[in-house]
């Protein structure tokens, strides 16, 4: 059962050595993941650091894993606090660190070690950590344990959140922990939640670059197709220009709206897809008030995106300068990443649909990317084609190359997967057994292993989710 009172308890005592840290003029390392709720609670966990005057710093990295623990230790600080990352490493923290860490996490781990006063995890306050709580929230928890003052923060903690793909309530809409955060941004007057298409681009886009531009939920014939999408539009007499000027979602009447609603089930089903792709189309939108309608940051989802292009294109610096307040050149900077990361996106599922890059393996799916799969967007891909009608009741396992002796995996389960699994044990669980390292929560997860354990890797992965 989920208990607020204790997680903030917690969150006080981490507060109370965080000051004791500042006071003593410690170095504190923040590090994070590069995914958007890794940008956000990095620089939520950073920010409110900076804020009471600690010497802190902030790095993002893709992968906490022994090699990186021992660049993480040469660098000397005295304290490290982890946001996204180090739940399946515990022990090995211990080694490094001593007790000079913080683990601020949502990635599910053993209960006994969720106890532990340096650990502050969402399982071990009984929210689950795959759908109620990511670790932008919990730094944000964190970060109003340090000063109330920090509530102003609360919007990235949704952000985190959608980033996840926690939108997993109904209407996609926020639950559990992240719902609490909500409650704070509103209150605050910094999010305004509405229930509409969820479109990326809803209010900077034209209306069918928008939808084309939506991958999840992957749309049978629309995604990433903006012709094709541009045609049905215009062939079903929606009005899409004024006077000249492209049209966006925003500014089409509750008429129209239906309209289109009308336009998109018909051609969804006409291509092979069902009425949940329609019914996932529609939902809570969460608009950052104080944010520039003109930008993507007005719009929650879009933000997340904004931010994991960030992180898959390797510029995370660009990512966290966003998060902590830049407006100018940071911003203009990641939407030039947005249009190569979405570019990448789509030439990848292109490849998919069009080669043999895909294997079953019962109600598994195995996606072999060595050759055109960035080490940084085998999360994306995964998420993309987990969210497919082809593949909305498999799991999906993505693997390419990570340097010359690794392989990277990530993993998600489609809406519709029917067993009870949970991935995060199960990757962690596969890839200790041949020398590597993994983890995450019931529905998404990742591993990096070595190249010789590939089929040995996966083997224990496919008995353990299909058998």
């Amino acid at each position: 059962m989920a208990d607020l009172a204790a997680l903030m308890a917690r969150a006080s005592e981490a507060s109370g050595h965080l000051a004791q840290l500042r006071r003593e003029k410690k170095r504190i390392l923040v590090v994070t993941h590069i995914d958007a709720d890794g940008l956000s609670s990095g620089s939520v966990a950073f920010h409110a650091l900076a804020r009471s005057g600690a010497i802190a710093s902030v790095r993002a990295i893709p992968d906490l894993d022994m090699r990186a623990l021992e660049a993480l230790k040469a660098d000397r600080f005295d304290f490290y606090l982890f946001t996204d990352l180090g739940s399946g490493l515990i022990p090995e923290l211990t080694k490094a660190f001593g007790e000079s860490f913080l683990v601020v996490d949502h990635h599910q781990l053993p209960p006994e070690q969720a106890m532990r006063p340096n650990i502050l995890n969402a399982w071990g306050f009984g929210y689950d950590g795959g759908v109620e709580a990511c670790s932008s929230t919990m730094a944000y928890m964190l970060a109003i344990a340090l000063d109330e003052k920090n509530r102003d923060l609360s919007p990235l903690a949704i952000i985190g959140a959608l980033g996840d793909r926690q939108d997993s309530g109904e209407a996609r809409s926020l639950t559990g922990l992240n719902r609490e955060a909500l409650k704070d941004a509103i209150e605050g007057g910094l999010v305004e939640v509405s229930k509409d298409f969820l479109f990326h681009g809803r209010e900077t886009r034209p209306l069918h670059e928008a939808i084309a531009m939506t991958y999840t939920p992957f749309i049978p014939g629309l995604s990433g197709a903006k012709d094709s999408t541009l045609a049905a539009l215009s062939g079903a007499g929606l009005s899409l220009k004024d006077r000249g000027r492209w049209r966006n979602l925003a500014e089409l009447s509750t008429e129209e709206k239906q309209k289109l609603l009308e336009v998109l089930t018909a051609f969804i089903g006409s291509n092979g897809g069902s009425s949940a792709v329609v019914s996932e189309l529609i939902g809570e939108v969460y608009s950052l008030r104080l944010e520039d309608p003109l930008t993507p940051l007005h719009d929650g989802r879009e933000f997340a995106t904004l931010l994991n292009a960030c992180g898959r294109m390797d510029a995370t610096d660009v990512g966290i300068a966003i998060c902590l307040g830049d407006r100018d050149q940071a911003l203009s900077g990641s939407m030039r990443l947005m249009v190569e990361y979405r570019g990448k996106l789509n030439k990848a599922i292109q490849t998919l649909q069009a080669g043999d890059k895909v294997t079953a393996h019962g109600n598994v799916m195995v996606v072999i990317g060595d050759d055109f799969i960035e080490e940084r967007m085998t999360g994306s891909i995964s998420s993309l084609l987990a969210s497919s009608e082809k593949y909305k009741d498999k799991m999906v396992l993505v693997m390419t190359r990570s340097g010359e002796t690794d392989l990277k995996f990530s993993s998600r389960l489609g809406d519709s997967f029917q067993k009870e699994v949970n991935l995060g044990l199960i990757l962690k669980e596969a890839a200790e057994s041949v020398g590597g390292v993994g983890g995450g929560h019931s529905m998404a997860a990742g591993a990096k292993i070595p190249v010789a354990k590939r089929d040995e890797f996966t083997a224990v992965v496919v008995e353990r989710v299909s058998g």
